[in-house]
């Protein structure tokens, strides 16, 4: 029987703790209310258009993406 880790929101510490833990034998599941990780600090950037939205956020849910091996 394989154990089941269910990490709620997808933060700084929920995405490093699910990449760490996706090299193991075991199932993790990332819950959070968007499916997209958003670094706030540079919305101010977005705001004044030196950088795209696109830069600052980062989709939880690409099957191809750092956390692949999470659902």
């Amino acid at each position: 029987m394989s154990h089941h880790v269910v990490i709620v929101e997808a933060g700084f510490a929920g995405l490093s703790l699910a990449q760490a833990l996706g090299s193991m034998p075991l199932r993790v599941t990332v819950t959070n209310l968007r499916n997209y990780h958003l670094f706030q600090p540079l919305l101010y950037q977005v705001a004044t258009a030196v950088l795209s939205p696109g830069e600052i956020a980062q989709p939880t849910g690409n099957p191809h993406g750092p956390w692949s091996g999470c659902r």
